[in-house]
């Protein structure tokens, strides 16, 4: 997918999401947008700007295909910044796409994924952050991923890296211009003085890449596997933490041979929970390769509740789990103390002791989870995070860039090849908004989103 040209072709999609519903919507952008519509659309009312008509679709034999009404938003005042069409009709599947075929037969084409949105970024009206942060808003699943994204969607990015931007167009044309008027006797910077402004950008940059560990929490969520020998609890509290009841919970030990994932929402970030076959050797090839994903499972995970029976000695399959799991971000949960306890929880500083079976302690456990959690963001992430990995893989380039440059000041490297790297931070800079931008960029970003987005 390519930035579409000034004079597009008339593009159309459904722009509700899929299933029935009181209202769905079809949208239609492009120079021939209105007339398409128009085309189409039996109303007393004459085509104006942002103003709501009713009336009747007709297909291609001129019969009526729904009750509709039609708003137009003429360019550049639209989201695309052309002509917009946009129809608002029964929600009715089958109604839906009668009237996209009826659109396309008269002159407009169907939208590939995020073509609206594109179009919106080709002529100015977003830039290719806020369009991303369109993505992510559409895709929200709680109050913190809409927050972020709004804020994103509000240029906030654009407005964190404009100073740094500032200050890397301050020092390029400094360079410049005592390169250029050398025989006029313009002095060069000092070297000193130049790389310490550039490693003060740098490490302004550096703040907000620190931000995407947190950023990509949020909208990812926290990988959370809980863990243990067989019988210890896990499925109970799996449920427990889940409200969902998803998986087998009894008392033969081993009964969790796969995998159960499920999502919850805690403190406004989503948590994956993985319930993981019980990790003890055993002889049973079925349970093996259980555990063997278990394995897996706890290679990836952001945070492990390692679930330990406190009515029950400590044994070497135990020993076995807390070495594997040493030096990990971990939580040790002494599960079952509704019975009598077989050792001491404190043991394990940081750990909590819960019931499952009762619900004891789970509060506790939540909360030392969310702990985990805000202990991710940084002081810079309190207000704005980045979000992509589009983003930080950009930015961490810029930086690189920024400490080839110092590098060269502090080495008597020659001016023109420290404005090389000056420029190619700005270019990198200028990919994070999309002032800087080529195909493989725009395909990355827009292959994420929905049709009709």
């Amino acid at each position: 997918m390519t930035v579409p040209p000034e004079a597009g072709d008339t593009i159309a999609a459904v722009s509700t999401p899929p299933g029935r519903g009181g209202i769905g919507v079809i949208r239609v952008s492009g120079d021939a947008a209105v007339a398409v519509v128009d085309g189409c659309f039996d109303s007393r009312e004459p085509v104006r700007d942002r103003l709501a008509r009713y009336g009747v679709f007709r297909g291609p034999d001129k019969e009526p295909l729904d009750d509709v009404v039609v708003t137009v938003f003429r360019a550049p005042r639209s989201y695309t910044g052309e002509d917009v069409a946009e129809i608002s009709a029964h929600g009715n599947p089958v109604v839906l796409h009668r009237i996209l075929d009826t659109l396309v037969g008269a002159g407009a084409r169907r939208a590939e994924p995020g073509e609206f949105t594109l179009r919106a970024v080709a002529h100015g009206k977003l830039d290719l952050a806020q369009a991303e942060a369109v993505r992510d808003f559409i895709a929200a699943r709680t109050e913190s991923q809409a927050r972020l994204a709004m804020g994103q969607k509000a240029g906030a990015l654009a407005k964190r890296i404009h100073p740094e931007k500032d200050a890397i167009v301050a020092l390029v044309a400094g360079l410049e211009a005592a390169i250029d008027f050398a025989e006029d006797d313009v002095p060069l910077p000092d070297a000193a003085v130049l790389a310490e402004r550039v490693a003060s950008t740098a490490s302004n940059l550096g703040l907000l890449a620190d931000t995407f560990a947190y950023g990509r929490l949020i909208v990812e969520g926290l990988s959370v596997a809980i863990t243990g020998k067989p019988n210890t609890g896990k499925s109970s509290l799996f449920n427990r933490l889940t409200v969902d009841g998803r998986a087998i919970v009894t008392d033969v030990p081993g009964t969790t041979r796969d995998v159960v994932t499920e999502t919850a929402t805690l403190g406004g970030v989503p948590l994956r929970f993985s319930d993981t076959a019980g990790i003890r050797t055993t002889a049973d090839r079925v349970e093996a390769i259980g555990v063997d994903r278990t394995l897996e499972v706890l290679s990836e995970a952001d945070l492990m509740l390692v679930v330990l029976d406190v009515s029950r000695p400590i044994d070497g399959d135990d020993e076995n789990l807390l070495s594997r799991t040493a030096g990990r971000p971990r939580l040790v949960v002494a599960n079952k103390r509704d019975l009598p306890r077989r050792w001491d929880p404190s043991r394990f500083p940081g750990s909590v002791a819960v019931s499952a079976l009762t619900g004891e302690g789970v509060e506790a456990l939540k909360a030392a989870i969310a702990h985990a959690v805000t202990q991710r963001r940084t002081p810079s992430a309190e207000e704005f995070a980045i979000t992509s990995r589009r983003q930080s893989e950009t930015l961490a380039s810029a930086i690189e860039r920024l400490g080839a440059a110092a590098e060269g000041l502090a080495s008597d490297v020659p001016h023109e090849m420290i404005l090389l790297d000056l420029y190619a931070a700005l270019s990198s800079l200028g990919e994070l908004t999309g002032e800087v931008t080529t195909d493989d960029i725009l395909d990355r970003v827009f292959s994420t989103f929905c049709i009709g987005k």
